[in-house]
């Protein structure tokens, strides 16, 4: 998932309220999260100056990558999951309200900031929704298959250290409403931001109509890949038409973000099919 996250860890703890956490999630954003005096940076490739994947837990403080035991993203499969007691179900709503459009290109994703006052609540307790993001092709697998891009909703506790994410698959089909002015004006280069006056975008009009999802405890999908991360994957994609999908996969060192498919363990995966319900 995320730019200088460690930085957002340190900073986030002191935010006061909802909105300072939203800004330094994006401020740290989905960017290395390694300081200048380091050669190296993460990336999806090796390159010069850069290291993929395979060699991220070599860089400083991101030894979790290679040798966590609960690692995202997984395997996901309709045989392979248990269907939990119904008293014993993750159940989620969602309070989703419209936000401003705000952007960001951090060189790894575009990455969507959200206004405060949007929340998915588990059992009782509220996570606010500070971000969400994209990953071309889809991180996650589903019995195999890999769509062509996965969207994460990254949600915070009350001390702005992300606890939930929620994760959606996309499919190629009709355009999305929903999401269409993010493709219409998403940033092209690293760095750049993007805030078309007026624009606004929901959460809420973007969910799929089958609430189903996978439910595991996982980690952040990029440095310094930290684990305790509850995930949520809804089972069946959305639609997005083949331009919205080209329209960030065209974008610079975008057609591969995504990263590698971590071991199971003896993890349990949970599909839960009931008591998910949509506040919005």
């Amino acid at each position: 998932m995320n730019t200088r996250t460690r930085g957002f860890l340190r900073r986030a703890g002191n935010a006061a309220g909802i909105s300072a956490i939203a800004g330094a999630w994006l401020t740290a954003g989905l960017s290395s999260g390694l300081g200048a005096e380091h050669a190296k940076h993460w990336a999806y490739e090796d390159g010069p100056d850069a290291v993929g994947p395979a060699h991220w837990g070599d860089l400083p403080g991101d030894g979790l990558c290679a040798l966590g035991k609960r690692e995202s993203p997984i395997a996901l499969s309709d045989s392979g999951t248990t269907a939990a007691a119904p008293a014993k179900q993750p159940t989620l709503a969602f309070a989703y309200r419209p936000s401003a459009l705000t952007m960001t290109n951090n060189g790894h994703t575009v990455q969507v900031d959200y206004a405060p006052g949007s929340s998915v609540s588990e059992n009782g307790v509220s996570y606010s929704l500070a971000q969400f993001h994209f990953h071309a092709p889809s991180e996650h697998t589903l019995d195999g298959r890999r769509f062509p891009l996965e969207i994460h909703l990254v949600h915070v506790d009350a001390s702005g250290r992300p606890a939930v994410v929620v994760g959606l698959f996309a499919e190629e089909g009709a355009a999305n409403g929903a999401l269409q002015p993010i493709f219409a004006a998403l940033p092209a280069h690293s760095g750049e931001k993007s805030a078309p006056a007026g624009a606004t975008v929901s959460a809420a009009g973007f969910l799929p109509v089958d609430r189903a999802f996978f439910a595991y405890d996982g980690s952040l999908t990029t440095p310094p890949c930290t684990e305790g991360i509850r995930w949520r994957v809804f089972r069946r994609p959305i639609a997005l038409s083949r331009a919205q999908i080209e329209s960030f996969r065209s974008l610079p060192h975008f057609a591969h973000t995504n990263r590698p498919e971590q071991p199971i363990g003896n993890r349990r995966v949970t599909l839960v099919g009931t008591g998910s319900k949509g506040a919005v």
